[in-house]
């Protein structure tokens, strides 16, 4: 009894184990994840093209694919490569809001802010994302216009979503600090976006 016992409780920890592992797609596809993250350079762009060209991918994953390699692009300035991916991955997983976050982003380096704030309020539509971070781009870009109480709202919003955000309060703290405008302190071309 006790034997079937130990087995009964330790099948699902090898099952749930197992499927973590699944749900990455491939090798070359969870090694352009984690390289997204830190994308030093456009080499590591090779293991989403690896993944994308010979693994056979789930839909959703080919998705995450395309905009991870997206992400690597534009960290590298390689906007127009970008835009390409996160296009496909769009066309691919329409309902994927990461993607609209990141391709919201080249749309901010390219500086057409109206489509980068289009492409962030989709991502708040979707609402499967952190939705913090979207606002808090979305604010940045809001900046750029220099639209300073709809960024300041922005801002708020993703405080109430995420208080410790240190780079959201840092932000308000600007907006906050007594002046007749905001100073260029608050209009920071080098803000980074988060994706």
């Amino acid at each position: 009894m006790r034997v079937v016992l130990f087995f009964l409780l330790t099948l699902p920890a090898g099952f749930c184990s197992a499927q973590s592992n699944t749900t990455f797609g491939s090798d070359n596809a969870t090694r352009c994840y984690q390289e997204s993250n830190m994308p030093h350079s456009s080499h590591a762009a090779r293991y989403c093209t690896d993944a994308i060209r010979n693994d056979h991918l789930l839909l959703r994953d080919l998705a995450a694919t395309h905009t991870n390699r997206g992400i690597i692009y534009a960290a590298n300035g390689r906007f127009e490569e970008a835009m390409k991916d996160h296009n496909e991955a769009i066309l691919l997983a329409p309902g994927m809001a990461k993607i609209y976050v990141n391709r919201g982003n080249v749309f901010h380096q390219f500086h057409e802010f109206d489509k980068a704030l289009e492409d962030y309020d989709r991502a708040i539509e979707l609402a499967n994302v952190a939705l913090d971070i979207v606002y808090y781009n979305r604010s940045l870009t809001l900046i750029r216009m220099k639209r300073w109480d709809e960024a300041r709202l922005a801002l708020e919003t993703a405080l109430e979503i995420n208080p410790n955000s240190s780079r959201v309060n840092r932000k308000l703290d600007q907006f906050n600090a007594p002046k007749e405008k905001p100073s260029a302190i608050v209009v920071n071309p080098n803000d980074e976006l988060n994706r």
